[in-house]
C-alpha cells in the first residue's frame, strides 16, 4: 500500500464523488468522515478546500486520513468569476483563476499533451535542446506581428518569436531535434477577437534533417493521433466532461489540398479572399467547418512567407510547405515546410524581404559553412489544448495568458 504527504483542493464532483487534485493528479478519493466540519463543508458543494492530508491506496480509489484545514475557498457572489470573454480582466486575474476547478483540469490537460508529445519524439529517436529567448534577429515572417526589442550590454537583441534559424543548424548537428519554445509576438490589437491569439505562446518546434516535406506531415498526422489517443485512455473522463460527449481522433493520413484549391473553396463559401496572400481567420474558420475533419493546406504562395522555405522546384512561385486544420472552426494548428539551406538563395529572399543581411549574419555564416536540407514544423501548445479541450478563447489554455492588446497583467 503506497502512503503519500499531498497537498491539494478537496472538492466535489457533478455525481457527488469527492476529488483531491494535487500535483498533475484528479484522485477520487474515500473521505472516512463526511460528518465532519471538512466533510459537510465539502459535501454542500459549495466550497473547495485545501488541505494537507495524508493518502493511502494504490492506483483506484484513494483514502484520505489526518486532514488538515490550510484554506478554505467560498464562492462570493459581489464578485463572481472573471469571464473568459472579458478578456482583460480574466488575465488580471489568471493567478485566482487557475485555482478553478474547470482551470486547473485544463492545466493537467496541458501537461498529459506536453508529455505525450514528448513521449512520441524521443521514441522517435528525436532529441530535445534548450531553446534561445534572445537572438541578434529572430523570424521576420510574423504575419502582421511586431517583433520585441531588448538590449543586452547595449547591443539590440530580439525575444525569439520563432526557432527556425536555431532548428535548422541543430538539426544539422544532431539530425533529429526539437525544443518546447516560448515565443513572443506583439500581435496585432484586432486579434484579440479571434480568440486564438496570444502574445506569449509555447510552439512545440521539430525539425529533421534530410527529411522531405512528406515525411514531417506524415509524422506530425501520426504524433497528433498518438498524442489524442493517450489523452482519451488516460484521460477520457475529463474530455467528455468538457466537450460535452466525444472527442474523435482522427486516423491518418489527413486529407491534402493546395493552397489554390482552399483559395476556391473558401470563395465559394463567401470568405474573403486575396490571391497571393495568407488565408484570412474568416476564411481558414470557414474551410474548417466545411471539411469537418482535419487536413492539410500545402504549397503556399512564396512572397507571402518567411525567407526559410524551400521553392518548388516545379512551380517557384510557390513553397515546400503547409498547415495543419484542424475541425470545428478551431484553425491551424502546425506550420511548417522544407527549408532553404542554399547561403545565396537565403540572402536573396532576405533582400526581397528589405531585411538586412548584418542581422542574419551568425545565420549567413552558418549556411556557409554547410547546413544540412531539412524538413519541420512548429505545432502551438495552447492551441491543441484549446481543440482538444473544446474551449472558445486560448487564453483559457495556458495559466498566466497575454491576450492581444492587453497590458498590466501577471
Amino acid at each position: 500500500m503506497q502512503v503519500k504527504k499531498v497537498t491539494g483542493w478537496l472538492s466535489k464532483g457533478g455525481d457527488g464523488d469527492l476529488f483531491l487534485n494535487f500535483g498533475p493528479s484528479l484522485k477520487k478519493i474515500r473521505f472516512p468522515n463526511r460528518s465532519s466540519k471538512i466533510g459537510k463543508l465539502v459535501e454542500r458543494g459549495k466550497n473547495e478546500v485545501l488541505i494537507k492530508a495524508r493518502i493511502t491506496g494504490g492506483n483506484g480509489v484513494l483514502n484520505i486520513e489526518d486532514v488538515e484545514i490550510i484554506y478554505m475557498h467560498k464562492p462570493k457572489v459581489k464578485e463572481p468569476v472573471p469571464d473568459p470573454s472579458v478578456p482583460s480582466e480574466f488575465a488580471r486575474r489568471s493567478w485566482l483563476i487557475m485555482r478553478l476547478p474547470k482551470y486547473r483540469k485544463v492545466l493537467m490537460i496541458q501537461h498529459a499533451i506536453m508529455k505525450y508529445f514528448r513521449e512520441f519524439l524521443d521514441k522517435e529517436g528525436f532529441v530535445e535542446l534548450l531553446p534561445p529567448i534572445i537572438s541578434p534577429a529572430s523570424d521576420p515572417g510574423l504575419r502582421g506581428a511586431t517583433k520585441l526589442i531588448t538590449k543586452v550590454y547595449g547591443s539590440p537583441y530580439e525575444l525569439t518569436s520563432s526557432t527556425i534559424m536555431f532548428k535548422q543548424v541543430s538539426a544539422t548537428a544532431l539530425g533529429k531535434i526539437y525544443f518546447m519554445a516560448r515565443n513572443v509576438r506583439e500581435e496585432p490589437l484586432e486579434n484579440i477577437y479571434t480568440g486564438r491569439h496570444l502574445v506569449e505562446f509555447t510552439q512545440l518546434d521539430i525539425e529533421w534533417a534530410g527529411a522531405s516535406m512528406e515525411d514531417v506531415m506524415e509524422l506530425a498526422e501520426e504524433m497528433v493521433h498518438y498524442v489524442c489517443r493517450k489523452l482519451i485512455n488516460n484521460y477520457g473522463h475529463i474530455l467528455k466532461e468538457f466537450r460535452k460527449g466525444r472527442i474523435d481522433c482522427w486516423r491518418p493520413p489527413y486529407e491534402r489540398m493546395r493552397y489554390e484549391e482552399a483559395l476556391e473553396l473558401a470563395r465559394r463559401m463567401n470568405a474573403d479572399v486575396n490571391n497571393g496572400s495568407e488565408l484570412s481567420q474568416k476564411a481558414e474558420e470557414a474551410i474548417s467547418l466545411a471539411v469537418g475533419k482535419p487536413f492539410w493546406i500545402t504549397n503556399y504562395p512564396a512572397n507571402s512567407r518567411g525567407f526559410y522555405y524551400l521553392r518548388d522546384r516545379e512551380n517557384p512561385e510557390y513553397n515546400r510547405d503547409f498547415n495543419l486544420i484542424l475541425p470545428e472552426g478551431y484553425g491551424e494548428v502546425v506550420d511548417g515546410g522544407e527549408r532553404e539551406y542554399r547561403p545565396e538563395e537565403v540572402s536573396r529572399r532576405i533582400n526581397e524581404l528589405g531585411e538586412s543581411e548584418n542581422k542574419y549574419s551568425w545565420f549567413l555564416e552558418a549556411l556557409q559553412e554547410g547546413v544540412a536540407p531539412s524538413a519541420g514544423f512548429g505545432l502551438g501548445i495552447e492551441r491543441f489544448t484549446r481543440y482538444v479541450l473544446g474551449l472558445k478563447y486560448i487564453w483559457e489554455a495556458v495559466p498566466f495568458p497575454k491576450p492581444p492588446g492587453i497590458t498590466n497583467t501577471p
